[in-house]
């Protein structure tokens, strides 16, 4: 699929750190999720996350929108 070289090899290299230390913090709050958005700095990390994960797909759905709106621009 072409996917870089060097993402792929930090996410199988750090993966396993992030997954032991999910699993302990996991262990520390009694398996509750409410760690992740407790504090103000997780919540702005998992917010931002999830904007930078969404956003390309919040960018086709505008784009498919724009080219519905206006058919001659996408020609």
């Amino acid at each position: 699929m072409n996917f870089p070289m060097a993402p792929l090899l930090l996410g199988f290299i750090l993966g396993g750190l992030m997954e032991d230390n999910l699993r302990r913090a996991l262990t520390i709050y009694d398996d509750s999720l409410s760690f992740m958005w407790e504090r103000p700095l997780t919540l702005g990390i998992n917010i931002a996350t999830l904007f930078i994960l969404s956003y390309p797909m919040i960018q086709s759905l505008l784009a498919t929108q724009r080219e519905k709106k206006n058919p001659e621009l996408s020609a």
